[in-house]
């Protein structure tokens, strides 16, 4: 599967966007602060090769329309103006209150009546708002009445851990030999009471197991030599022949 490349975050096509998705909303084009709206549109678009064009682009999108001699005296307008390009410096050059800013999911421009810590105590607030709605789809009960702050143990005059020994449920799962996805006919619960017999994790004897001990095997390694004859023993052994046997051979 090829990876797909992902560039950097860039401020500037972000803050443009945002700034036409205002000036649509509110209609600027056809109101007198409409050059306002170009102008800080203009500020966010330093890398253009073709700034009028772009400009005047920029302008119909908004909803407006404008030449390229008023696109080329807003261009140098915005030159000499002063910037305003902080989240919220912006929010007042603008004119963008925080109803307006949520309705719009407007994230790098402020707000004029809302400052930066109270929008980030608000969305602190909204985030806390639905975790904790998640939870209580998922059927947890609220602080308040979790066990901690209730502390029914108190009323009954006892230990909290008397008093969990003696209420809290306890789920007892029975476990197969086997794993689940590979269950057959031979498989049976496990039970807590322990069998008589080898355990299935030790090594059963090696006459249960059918295979020779090591005396076993000796004896039987010494009857197949017993079968060979002497000359073939005497050779595998490296013992030296006697003459009678290399006269015979």
């Amino acid at each position: 599967m090829r990876r797909r490349y992902r560039r950097p975050f860039d401020f500037a096509p972000t803050r443009r966007r945002e700034i036409e998705r205002y000036a649509k909303h509110i209609d600027a084009a056809h109101t007198d602060d409409f050059p306002r709206f170009l102008i800080a549109w203009a500020w966010h678009n330093p890398k253009s090769t073709g700034p009028v064009w772009a400009l005047m682009n920029c302008a119909e999108r908004m909803g407006g329309k404008i030449s390229e001699a008023e696109a080329s005296a807003i261009l140098e307008e915005a030159s000499i103006t002063r910037k305003h390009l902080s989240a919220d410096n912006l929010a007042r050059f603008l004119g963008i209150t925080y109803a307006q800013r949520q309705a719009l999911h407007l994230t790098t421009i402020g707000s004029i009546d809302v400052g930066r810590r109270a929008r980030k105590e608000l969305r602190k607030r909204r985030d806390r708002m639905a975790k904790e709605a998640k939870r209580r789809a998922c059927g947890l009960r609220p602080q308040s009445g979790s066990l901690s702050a209730t502390q029914p143990w108190r009323e009954e005059g006892m230990s909290r851990a008397t008093w969990y020994r003696q209420n809290k449920a306890r789920i007892r799962r029975e476990t197969t030999l086997s794993a689940a996805i590979f269950l057959s006919s031979e498989d049976k619960v496990v039970s807590p009471k322990r069998e008589e017999g080898p355990s299935e994790g030790r090594f059963a004897p090696k006459e249960g197991r059918g295979s020779p001990s090591s005396q076993t095997a000796a004896t039987m390694a010494v009857d197949r030599l017993e079968s060979l004859p002497v000359e073939l023993r005497l050779m595998a052994l490296c013992l030296p022949m006697p003459e009678n046997l290399a006269r015979a051979a």
